[in-house]
């Protein structure tokens, strides 16, 4: 029997598709299995995808600093929270530099790879990172505690979206056309693969509308946890940087706080000090370099070998993570067996 398609399943409005999101109190399955190429939607284009990974591979540095923005959001919500402390999976800055060296390079294999190859990266890391999900809810579920969320799981599909959206708002730019909805598509496919259900995924039929949506879910949700976030979330948001700063060494707790609270539209009440002032202007610059014409376009090529650089520095030669925590405790395995 054909599934109806993800149109037909989502709400006719933004407003009620939040409602459903907000509302919805189910768990993510625990016995999730292995996907492949036959289990792409009957809706996936294969070139608005393909437009979705070319813009992200034009804009490596804005799809970086998604990364780690969304990644502020989601550790405001007390349940993915909990599911993070629980598992331990960022319980040290050693502990967090692996696990988000191996989540960044999971993220940038789903959006660069070929899902028409079954022998592709793309499988590996979708079906490592649902892997993980069943241990997480496996654990979770062994100590009484409530497995995750569907609506965290869309919270997380919106948080590394929505500041794509955001960062070029903010600089008085739209994308083109083709490139919103081949994102949006990308996210869409990416949602479904990961065991989203249609009605909760995040991205909807056009990219203004995911746009909106995504909006909406910052006011109403990250929003009011980041009105009232408890010291514990500084703690762990602490833990997080600190092992991605073994990453990429130009990540700063407070600059990075107070460009996410400016992106959404809340006071940041810490003082600055005098680096972490230089490294928020820092960014602004970078950011203001990336818009412009021409200028831009050097930009985005530099940042784009920087990315690649940094990736591959830190997964072959991590001398600053070695040399704060030793070599042997900064090897990852990004595809372990677990078959």
């Amino acid at each position: 029997m054909k599934k109806q398609h993800i149109d037909d399943v989502q709400t006719s409005t933004v407003d009620e598709h939040f409602k459903s999101i907000v509302e919805d109190e189910n768990v993510l399955d625990s016995e999730l299995t292995d996907v492949i190429p036959n289990d792409l939607p009957d809706w996936y284009n294969d070139k608005l995808f393909k437009e979705g990974q070319d813009y992200y591979k034009r804009n490596m540095l804005l799809g970086e600093l998604s990364y780690i923005l969304g990644l502020i959001s989601i550790l405001a919500i007390p349940t993915i929270r909990q599911v993070i402390k629980f598992t331990a999976r960022s319980s040290t800055p050693c502990v967090a530099f692996k696990r988000h060296l191996g989540a960044q390079l999971h993220v940038f294999n789903i959006i660069t790879c070929d899902p028409n190859d079954p022998h592709s990266n793309w499988y590996k890391s979708i079906n490592i990172t649902r892997w993980r999900h069943n241990i997480s809810t496996h654990t979770l579920n062994k100590a009484d505690l409530e497995g995750i969320l569907h609506k965290d799981m869309a919270f997380t599909q919106c948080a590394f979206m929505v500041y794509i959206f955001s960062m070029t708002e903010s600089f008085g730019l739209c994308n083109k056309l083709k490139e919103e909805e081949g994102f949006n598509h990308l996210w869409r496919v990416i949602g479904y693969m990961l065991g989203i259900p249609d009605r909760l995924n995040i991205c909807r039929k056009s990219g203004m509308e995911t746009r909106e949506l995504c909006q909406k879910i910052v006011n109403n949700v990250f929003a009011n946890y980041f009105n009232n976030v408890s010291p514990d979330f500084y703690h762990t948001i602490s833990t997080v940087l600190e092992g991605i700063r073994h990453i990429d060494i130009s990540v700063n707790r407070d600059a990075l706080l107070a460009l996410f609270y400016r992106l959404n539209n809340i006071e940041y009440k810490a003082s600055l000090g005098w680096y972490s002032w230089l490294n928020m202007k820092y960014r602004d610059l970078i950011l203001k370099l990336y818009f412009l014409p021409y200028i831009g376009t050097v930009t985005k090529i530099y940042y784009n070998f920087t990315m690649m650089l940094m990736y591959w520095s830190a997964t072959t030669l991590p001398l600053f993570a070695w040399l704060s925590y030793g070599r042997s405790n900064t090897r990852i395995h990004l595809y372990p067996n677990y078959k």
